[in-house]
């Protein structure tokens, strides 16, 4: 009898949360089976199946354990706790796959430990809009109408069976039934608890476990394992420059650090509509080198710059911020360097662009990003910042001026008096996108309009200085590509939209008269695949500025260039799967 008592008790525990157990199991499942379906296309069928029983198992090893424990409060919460957190990570992750077709990375939790209140609620006009809230709206008081009818007709139902509980009790708890059921499912349990413990605790370790819990406690760690590395960055020394040769005699460089800007979507490189009539003209007369094949690095802003402003890239063996930077390679090879943005001077976490500013002689915002502060200056507020530099010039100056560019929200990138395409413009095979669609299209399509206005403007204001300049934009942006229907750019989903980006080379007469081999190698490139995370080789190559880590195979403009490098943008070979 003792053994049958405690076999019951068991059964009770068992009984009491395998509720609890199954939902966990289709919480963490649902995402692993996304991804999994998602990156091998049901070829790894099998492996998800094997994946099934272990989850299962260990779910539901989990509420039972916890229905050993005989305190019913302590039982209850910490299965709600369990139940809870996983519902709110599954949100996420949903979120996520709906609107970037990923799951949660680093990239994504560093977006979202830097932003600020401002930046967030654009995020969230443009991501989820009226719609999303009412549908969350509605969700919540959905679930709330089930609880309540739960506890309704769970007190209605111990009320009626009340006098039959012990009864129930003792057919459905009766040693014959626990023996045939319960002790396989046991035996089953164990077992497979055993191979979990084995097997998947290096899975764990190794950060290879796919639930969302430790795939986004991973992703947090990185995330603010970059953060803190912002900080040593900031705290470097500028004298740690090693220069092996330096022969620049160029007394303006400047560096047009543009945003969200897709290449394919301008009609220099030949979309449809007219919306780069500067630098058209620009190439018409032969006075910019107009780059066909370079990609970023990183579809994300904190990523590309971790590799577009260091000697970091997909070969490093040591993290990005052990690598010297441009802002202070600039300094020791006798520059004055400035950095003028009209993006955010800070973010709760910190912020990359803004250490990078910090290493700089003089850094200027277009006004201070606090939380309440109205996001609507547009990129021409730097034009007097830029005059103010200008007029107090030393022997050689580097600027980096940073963009807002065609950074969602659009319609808050580009004035009135820029408004030139509507919905009704946008081309074939975009003409049979919604109404909404296209208006975003149209308003992104002005944005760089706006754009082509403030680059060529900025390349005119050294055109009577021995100049070069280089526009890049960190990384590109998705409008409704391929089918799509989304819009922005994704660090963790990299496409060929978010991947392309503008590379272009402007020179004033002064500096093509002084250095025509320079400006002749600079043209001579443009046809070249190139990935953008060696931009700093590139410009340290055409200065005649040498490092320690400067590498000739890796300037696109040196004889010794590497053609055949592959190209990988967050673990995918662009040339074979993305181009």
């Amino acid at each position: 009898m003792q053994i049958k008592g405690v076999w019951c008790y068991l059964g009770r525990a068992l009984a009491r949360t395998w509720r609890a157990g199954l939902a966990l199991f289709v919480l963490n499942f649902s995402v692993i089976a996304w991804q999994n379906i998602h990156m091998y296309q049901a070829t790894q069928l099998a492996v998800l199946g094997v994946d099934a029983l272990f989850l299962l198992t260990s779910c539901l090893l989990y509420g039972w354990l916890w229905g050993l424990v005989p305190w019913r409060p302590l039982r209850r919460g910490a299965l709600g706790i369990s139940v809870g957190v996983s519902l709110l990570l599954w949100c996420v992750e949903l979120f996520t796959i709906v609107t970037y077709q990923t799951q949660v990375g680093a990239g994504i939790v560093t977006a979202i430990l830097q932003t600020n209140p401002q930046e967030a609620g654009e995020y969230l006009r443009m991501y989820v809009g009226w719609r999303g809230l009412v549908l969350l709206a509605l969700a919540l008081v959905a679930i709330y109408a089930v609880q309540r009818w739960r506890r309704t007709g769970m007190r209605q139902r111990l009320f009626t069976v009340h006098s039959n509980a012990r009864q129930a009790d003792r057919q459905t708890f009766s040693p014959r039934f626990w023996a045939g059921v319960l002790l396989p499912l046991l035996a089953v349990a164990w077992g497979s608890g055993y191979v979990l413990w084995t097997q998947w605790h290096s899975f764990v370790i190794n950060d290879s476990l796919d639930i969302p819990l430790v795939r986004i406690a991973a992703a947090t760690d990185t995330a603010v394992t970059n953060i803190r590395a912002f900080k040593q960055l900031q705290s470097e020394a500028a004298a740690d420059v090693e220069l092996t040769a330096n022969n620049s005699d160029v007394p303006y460089v400047v560096f047009i650090l543009g945003e969200s800007t897709s290449r394919a979507r301008m009609h220099l490189y030949g979309y449809p509509l007219e919306n780069t009539p500067n630098l058209d003209e620009l190439a018409a007369k032969g006075e910019i080198a107009v780059y066909q094949d370079a990609i970023t690095p990183a579809t994300a802003t904190v990523a590309a710059l971790r590799r577009l402003l260091t000697f970091a890239d997909n070969e490093s063996q040591k993290p990005w911020y052990e690598h010297n930077n441009i802002m202070d390679v600039m300094h020791a090879a006798g520059y004055r360097t400035y950095w003028l943005s009209n993006q955010e001077s800070s973010g709760i976490w910190g912020n990359v662009a803004q250490l990078f500013a910090s290493r700089a002689d003089e850094s200027h915002f277009t006004q201070p990003r606090e939380s309440h502060e109205e996001n609507g200056n547009l990129d021409e507020r730097l034009f007097p910042m830029v005059d103010e530099m200008l007029a107090r010039p030393a022997a050689k100056n580097f600027y980096v001026i940073h963009l807002m560019g065609g950074h969602g929200l659009y319609y808050l990138r580009y004035p009135y008096l820029f408004t030139k395409f509507m919905p009704e413009d946008v081309p074939a095979p975009q003409d049979t996108l919604t109404d909404d669609e296209r208006l975003e299209v149209a308003q992104y399509e002005n944005a760089l309009y706006y754009n082509d206005f403030i680059v060529s403007s900025l390349m005119g204001k050294f055109a009577d200085k021995e100049a070069l300049v280089i526009y890049l934009p960190d990384h590109g942006e998705d409008l409704y590509d391929n089918g799509r229907h989304f819009s922005g750019h994704v660090e963790e989903h990299p496409t060929k939209a978010t991947c392309e980006v503008p590379l272009i080379f402007w020179a004033s007469p002064a500096y093509r008269a002084h250095h025509p081999e320079k400006w002749q190698a600079i043209c001579a490139a443009v046809n070249r695949p190139y990935m953008t995370d060696d931009i700093i080789h590139t410009l340290l190559d055409v200065l005649d500025i040498h490092t320690v880590e400067y590498d000739a195979t890796k300037s696109v403009v040196n004889p010794a260039f590497d053609a055949s490098r592959r190209r990988i943008v967050y673990g995918q070979d662009y040339d074979a799967v993305l181009k």
